[in-house]
This record gives C-alpha cells, sequence and structure tokens, in this order.
C-alpha cells in the first residue's frame, strides 16, 4: 500500500514538474492550489480528530522523560540516512559528526536512548535526498500538499522514497519472524507521529490561529526548506509569520 501510494505521489510530482510555469522571483509556485488546499483540510481533519486526540493520551500517559527517550532513540535510527546523504554532499566534516553521533549513541548512550554525543560537543543534524538533490541543483519544482505527508514538492518526494531505500532497517529481515520488520517499521511512525505531535504542539495551534493558515504553511515550509539545504540556521516561525500579507 505504501509502496502503491508513493508511485501514485511522485507520478503526479513529476508530472507536476514538466507542467508548471517557473514562477515569478521571491514567489512559491502553487499552480495547484485548489487541490493543495483540498489536502490541507484533509490533513488537518485527521489532526484534529484522530492525531491530536491520540497524541493528548500518549502525552498523559507517558511522562516527558520517557518521551525524550522514544525522540533520542527514533533520531539515532535516522543517523545511517543522514551519514550517506552527507557523503553524497561532499560534506566529510558533517559525514564523520554523524558517523561519531551514532557510534556513540548506540554504544554508550544505551542504543540511543541518551544522545550521548552531545556531551562530546557533537550535534546532531538532520539531511535527506531531498536536499542532496537541491545541492546537487534539481529544481524543487511547484507546491504540493500530500494526503497524510503534508506540505512537500516533487523533488522531496523523491527524496523521500530514496530515504527509504537508504534504511538499512527497511531491508533487515529477522529469522523465523518474517513480520517483524513490518512491525518494527510501523512502531518507528507511530511512536514517532505521536511524540512530534506533542512536540510542536504549540506551534500548530499558532498556525491554526493564523488568518490564512495554508498560506502561513507554505512559506514556512519553504522557508525552513531553504534553511536545510544551506545548513544554516533554521528560519523561525516568527519571520515567517511577518512576511505574510494583511488580510484585513
Amino acid at each position: 500500500m505504501q509502496i502503491r501510494f508513493l508511485g501514485a505521489a511522485l507520478t503526479l510530482g513529476l508530472g507536476a514538474c514538466a507542467s508548471a510555469p517557473p514562477p515569478e522571483p521571491g514567489t512559491i509556485a502553487d499552480p495547484y492550489e485548489g487541490f493543495n488546499r483540498q489536502m490541507f483540510a484533509f490533513n488537518n481533519g485527521v489532526d484534529r480528530y484522530a492525531l491530536e486526540p491520540a497524541a493528548n493520551v500518549y502525552e498523559t500517559v507517558t511522562p516527558s522523560f520517557a518521551r525524550d527517550r522514544v525522540g533520542d532513540f527514533l533520531s539515532n535510527l535516522k543517523s545511517p540516512v543522514i551519514f550517506v546523504n552527507d557523503v553524497l554532499q561532499a560534506e566529510p566534516g558533517r559525514a564523520s559528526d554523524t558517523f561519531f553521533r551514532f557510534t556513540l549513541n548506540t554504544t554508550i548512550g544505551l542504543v540511543g536512548l541518551w544522545d550521548a554525543a552531545h556531551y562530546f560537543g557533537l550535534e546532531g543534524h538532520s539531511e535527506d535526498f531531498g536536499q542532496t538533490l537541491a545541492v546537487w541543483g534539481v529544481d524543487s519544482g511547484p507546491y504540493l500538499v500530500m494526503p497524510l505527508l503534508g506540505p512537500t514538492n516533487p523533488r522531496d518526494l523523491l527524496g523521500t522514497g530514496v530515504d527509504v531505500a537508504f534504511d538499512p532497517l527497511n531491508w533487515t529481515e529477522f529469522e523465523g519472524q518474517p513480520d517483524l520488520d513490518d512491525q518494527i517499521a510501523m512502531g518507528r511512525r507511530v511512536l514517532g507521529g505521536l511524540n512530534a505531535r506533542v512536540e510542536f504542539d504549540d506551534q500548530i495551534k499558532t498556525l491554526n490561529e493564523q488568518p490564512e493558515p495554508y498560506i502561513a504553511l507554505r512559506r514556512i515550509y519553504s522557508s525552513q526548506r531553504q534553511a536545510d539545504i544551506r545548513n544554516g540556521k533554521p528560519v523561525d516561525d516568527a519571520d515567517a509569520y511577518e512576511d505574510l500579507p494583511d488580510f484585513d
């Protein structure tokens, strides 16, 4: 099901890349705004009636200490994908940091339950194949909002698929337990989603309080991705809101 969905999303996205006219300088290409707004409303409904209530229960029954351990553990599992993208972007210093962070956190940090590398001055960072494609000069294509996946673009959709292929856990088979890899993958997604929903609850509320949440999210996503690609300081959400037009 996931592979079929990803294939359909890539077909839509790459077709959009080929047919969409280039945007004016300083604007965000959004030729499929009607479709995107429908998907934005759908995702908001899923969040309001499913994800937010589930995250509230998760926050209530799980102390912050345990949520932190889950977050550190899941972040450590992303290290192999980050390392590969560091290498592909010709960033030996960042690749070295990622390698030693993974080594320290997996050993001293008890399989990643603690961010031990932080105490050695090795701060984490994130890389994905969408960013790698951008470094290679691939254009993002038009803005898209996909069901459940949220804001993206054709380049990042393709990058998501490649990152799935890079992840060694997706290729790991457990002898005598053929379904265990799928169960682990599902557990990662569920715990990761709940942890993230709790962590970003205030930001989501701030977004939904905007006069035009759709436009706010579009600008935030575009600005944040540009900051990620530059490996610079992420754009502050408040700065993104300052760029919004007046809706009085």
